[in-house]
């Protein structure tokens, strides 16, 4: 009975997860969204700029079927990341963390040995982003908070996240 269960189980997960990717190829339509920005070297990457929750950066990170290094910002104005410790973290190689507020997110996450960059903006991330991924990796810009303190809108942040990898692009 037991085995079953889980074989029912991992039936009905796999479904999920193929739902997931129909929905994100869908989503790739939408900007800002789980948008394809470019592939720099076999890296994929990818903007969610519009995800300023982490409800939504978790979605965005079970659709992701490489390995991936997270692009994520930190806020005055979050106060609970108790999220983070929610979140599968197998499939991320990686984070790299925006903004003034590091200690806030790192103190919310459960003992994590990747590697974790603290940077000071957008060009500065896909920068160590570009440093920590292989060929095959993605890098997803996914917030999971607002960044209000260093853009008025999610719209402007992701434009400066296409703007950063296209400029890493020329260089």
């Amino acid at each position: 009975m037991k085995s079953q269960t889980s074989i029912l189980e991992a039936k009905v997960n796999e479904r999920l997860i193929d739902a997931r990717k129909q929905s994100m190829r869908r989503m790739g339509d939408i900007e800002h969204r789980l948008e394809f920005v470019d592939v720099v070297d076999g890296v994929e990457y990818v903007n969610d700029a519009k995800a300023t929750d982490l409800n939504s950066t978790w979605y965005s990170l079970e659709c992701m079927d490489m390995p991936v290094v997270w692009v994520m910002s930190s806020s005055a104005d979050e106060d609970d990341y108790a999220l983070m410790n929610e979140i599968k973290i197998s499939n991320i190689k990686a984070f790299v963390i925006t903004g003034q507020h590091h200690d806030k997110v790192l103190a919310s996450m459960r003992a994590v040995h990747k590697p974790i960059v603290k940077v000071d903006s957008i060009m500065n991330a896909a920068i160590a982003a570009r440093d920590l991924a292989e060929s095959g990796d993605v890098v997803l810009f996914s917030p999971g908070v607002n960044d209000l303190e260093n853009f008025t809108h999610y719209k402007e942040n992701g434009q400066s996240f296409r703007k950063a990898v296209r400029e890493m692009r020329l260089k």
